[in-house]
């Protein structure tokens, strides 16, 4: 039951008591009945009251203050390299271990993964046999337009080169065997020498050996033929070694009576083909000299990873900026490594709405934050996009940024900070057919107390954050506003204040 009906209630009671009196009067004496009236009447001005006071809202007031009014933005945003390039890795080979993932800082030295080393190997192997077969091609293409025997000349070299190679190996390795042979039979002869004295010894009666010298005796035969047995050993192996050598030698031999072969079917190919065109022929001819150069760049990282055992590391301080491999899996086509180039910036790249990336100009500075990193970026690039589509904004970190790394961020951005006299929570703005106001508290003294009315106090925003928290307004504000209240209040309305 709200104010008005609890009051309409207690009238026609005030009314039944006063014809109640006035009835009395007649039977009565009239002083008697009148404190009873007046004491009754104000009971129900009491009840009255407090029923009105207990419908009235409850107010929270706040003090208009001079204050900064803050437009900002706040956004994800991605560090990455200025400038990348790929550290090149050869597809297809496995890849055993990742030390490390995009993002990452890197020293000089650090491993950042292990490839399979037999697959390197084999890899390498076929480039080298990719190149002679391409060395062969361009000596045929070189000869069928201008038909000589420079191809053939070369190959014949090689071969030649191949068969020296095969000759001082063969030398080589004959020595070594013949060595080996020499140190058996020298120790073939000590053995049989330590086992005659030993036979003499014993034979030997005036005098008698003693136990002393036959030790030694028997002591040294076992020494030498324990040589002796070492020395077969060094045979054997000297001769298992040579016909190892012997048997890469003669397949480089084979390798190259096989190009040797392809020169001379080059050479008699250009004679028969004579009659085409030199475009033609060059345009093949550099075509296939770039393949060449591209497998020799290729047996040339082979050759590298190889010697360090297939282990790849960082070549400089820089950072990881991409990462497409998986550990197990092997490399993929193209490029799955990307580093920072030295002395590239780092980049911090994010997108705004099109209405606030339109307030963002070269030059104006960013706080960037990636866990306890935080630093001031400045903006050197703004993409706006199509109608109503996010515009994009590349600042740059400063040299001195540390703690930085390829990957997600945060950005905060600051269009304007504008001191004004008065500024107020925004739950105190309220708006009607007139415009905007706020209302105000007005006390008023009666004779049953002081009464609060809200007053109606006509204002003009300024200007309102970014947050949506604050504003700053224009107006005649004498005082606390009106920023919260149990029930909806209105100008002229009774209140009372929060206790």
């Amino acid at each position: 039951m709200n104010c008005l009906n609890k009051t309409k209630e207690l009238l026609p009671a005030a009314a039944r008591g006063a014809k109640a009196l006035t009835a009395a009067l007649t039977g009565q004496t009239a002083g008697r009945w009148a404190l009873r009236f007046f004491a009754a009447m104000v009971v129900l001005t009491l009840a009255a009251r407090g029923a009105s006071g207990a419908a009235m809202a409850r107010v929270s007031l706040a003090t208009p203050n001079r204050g900064t009014i803050v437009q900002k933005a706040s956004t994800s945003a991605e560090v990455t390299a200025g400038e990348s390039e790929a550290l090149e890795l050869p597809a297809g080979v496995t890849v055993r271990a990742l030390y490390a993932s995009a993002g990452q800082t890197l020293k000089e030295g650090d491993s950042i993964l292990l490839l399979d080393l037999e697959e390197l190997q084999d890899q390498l192997d076929a480039a080298k046999a990719t190149r002679s077969q391409q060395e062969a091609q361009l000596a045929r293409l070189n000869a069928s337009t201008a038909p000589d025997s420079s191809s053939v000349a070369s190959a014949q070299q090689s071969l030649d080169r191949a068969k020296e190679d095969y000759t001082r190996t063969d030398e080589r390795t004959s020595a070594a065997v013949n060595e080996a042979k020499a140190t058996l039979s020298a120790a073939q002869t000590a053995r049989d020498e330590a086992a005659k004295k030993l036979e003499e010894l014993e034979s030997q009666t005036d005098p008698a050996p003693t136990e002393e010298e036959l030790a030694a005796a028997r002591s040294a035969l076992e020494d030498a033929e324990a040589a002796l047995s070492g020395a077969k050993q060094t045979v054997s192996s000297a001769e298992a070694s040579r016909e190892d050598s012997l048997l890469s030698a003669k397949r480089s031999v084979e390798n190259a009576e096989s190009s040797l072969a392809q020169a001379n079917e080059a050479y008699s190919q250009a004679q028969a083909s004579a009659s085409l065109t030199a475009q033609s022929n060059a345009a093949e001819a550099e075509a296939l000299r770039l393949e060449k150069k591209k497998n020799d760049e290729k047996i040339d990282l082979l050759t590298s990873l190889v010697e360090t055992g297939g282990l790849v590391r960082a070549p400089r301080d820089t950072l990881l900026t991409a990462c497409a491999l998986e550990q197990g899996q092997p490399c993929p086509e193209g490029e799955s490594l990307q580093l920072a180039k030295d002395g590239s910036e780092l980049l911090v790249q994010f997108s705004l709405p099109a209405d606030q990336a339109e307030k963002v100009v070269a030059g104006q500075t960013v706080t960037v934050t990636q866990g306890s990193a935080s630093a001031e970026a400045t903006v050197r690039r703004v993409e706006s996009g199509a109608e109503e589509e996010p515009g994009i904004i590349t600042a740059v970190l400063p040299e001195t940024a540390a703690g930085f790394k390829a990957g997600a961020a945060q950005a905060e951005l600051v269009f304007s900070r504008t001191a004004y006299d008065l500024c107020l929570l925004v739950s105190a703005l309220r708006q009607d057919s007139q415009g905007s106001y706020v209302l105000t508290v007005e006390e008023e003294k009666t004779a049953f107390g002081i009464t609060l009315t809200a007053l109606r106090v006509p204002v003009t925003v300024l200007e309102t954050d970014s947050a949506g928290q604050y504003a700053a307004v224009e107006g005649s504000i004498g005082g606390g506003v009106i920023v919260s209240s149990t029930r909806a209040v209105s100008p002229g309305a009774s209140v009372r204040l929060e206790e």
